[in-house]
C-alpha cells in the first residue's frame, strides 16, 4: 500500500474566526520539516481501513484545510472523495496534524487554504511477488559480498 503527496493550494476564499483566509501568499504555509517530513507523517499515521481494504477500495481523496495564521490546520473537509471509509481516515490524519510553520503575506503570518491529495492504493499479488523477488535477490547478494 502506497501514499503519495503533492501538495497545492485551492482556489475558492473563506474566512476562519473572521480571520482572511488566503489562496496565495508570498510564503506558502509549510509543514515542519518539509514535504519529506509531511510524506513521513502520514506514511506512518494513516491506517487502511480494514473494511476499504476488503471491498478494494483505493484512489485519491483530496483533503481541503485552512492552515491558520498560528498554524494549527482548521476547517478540514474532504475537496473530492473516494468512500466513506477512506474519506474519513483522510480527514482524521489531516486532523490530527501539528501546527505548521503559518504562510506570510507582507511580512505578516496569515491563514492559507491548502488541499493535499492522498493515494490510497493496496498491494496487488503482483507488487508482492516483484517485493519477495528483489528481497531475494539482495540477500543472494549480501551472502556474496560478505
Amino acid at each position: 500500500m502506497k501514499f503519495l503527496l503533492f501538495p497545492f493550494s485551492s482556489t475558492a476564499q473563506e474566512e476562519v474566526s473572521e480571520e482572511k483566509v488566503y489562496d496565495f501568499v508570498e510564503e506558502d504555509p509549510e509543514f515542519p520539516g518539509g514535504t519529506d517530513a509531511m510524506t513521513k507523517y502520514i506514511v506512518e499515521h494513516v491506517e487502511y481501513p480494514d473494511k476499504a481494504k476488503e471491498l478494494g477500495e483505493q484512489g485519491i481523496v483530496y483533503v481541503k484545510f485552512v492552515v491558520a495564521s498560528d498554524g494549527s490546520v482548521t476547517n478540514v473537509s474532504i475537496r473530492k472523495g473516494v468512500s466513506a471509509t477512506l474519506d474519513a481516515e483522510a480527514t482524521r490524519v489531516i486532523s490530527a496534524m501539528p501546527n505548521w510553520i503559518p504562510g506570510m503575506q507582507a511580512g505578516k503570518a496569515v491563514a492559507v487554504n491548502y488541499t493535499l491529495p492522498i493515494h490510497f492504493r493496496l498491494s496487488t499479488n503482483k507488487d508482492e511477488r516483484r517485493a519477495k523477488k528483489e528481497e531475494k535477490r539482495l540477500k543472494k547478494a549480501l551472502k556474496k559480498g560478505g
